[in-house]
């Protein structure tokens, strides 16, 4: 994943992101107002709503495609993606980038019990392979 996206948002940016997931050829900014105000009932400005899609683009999060009438946004990571980039920089940030660490945390120091192991070796031989 480039380094320049940061994997954080607002919930209110949130909001913008998930509508642009469910919708993978991208949607212009009157759709995306329309979603908010409309489905969503939020009632906020065009300047909020721009706002709020300038700092996904500035994060790397969204994309945004020069159409002759308008501009389409994208998703520039799936929800996978996002969240993987989210709990590397977790890790990164509480955890020295140490899984390790992180498992004692999660699970108080203690011993992790044999079908949890288990079950962690083979995601991780998944991920490898």
């Amino acid at each position: 994943m480039d380094s320049r996206i940061r994997c954080e948002m607002s919930q209110s940016e949130s909001l913008i992101m998930e509508y642009l997931w469910k919708n993978d050829e991208g949607k212009c900014f009157s759709e995306i107002m329309e979603y908010l105000n409309g489905e969503l009932q939020k009632n906020w400005k065009k300047q909020t709503i721009n706002t709020f899609i300038r700092h996904l683009i500035d994060k790397g999060l969204v994309t945004a495609e020069a159409t002759q009438k308008s501009r389409r946004y994208h998703a520039a990571l799936t929800p996978v993606q996002f969240a993987r980039g989210k709990a590397n920089k977790i890790l990164a940030d509480y955890y020295g980038g140490s899984v390790q660490t992180f498992l004692s945390a999660l699970t108080g120091g203690k011993q992790l019990s044999k079908e949890l192991a288990d079950e962690l070796q083979k995601m991780v031989e998944t991920e490898i392979e």
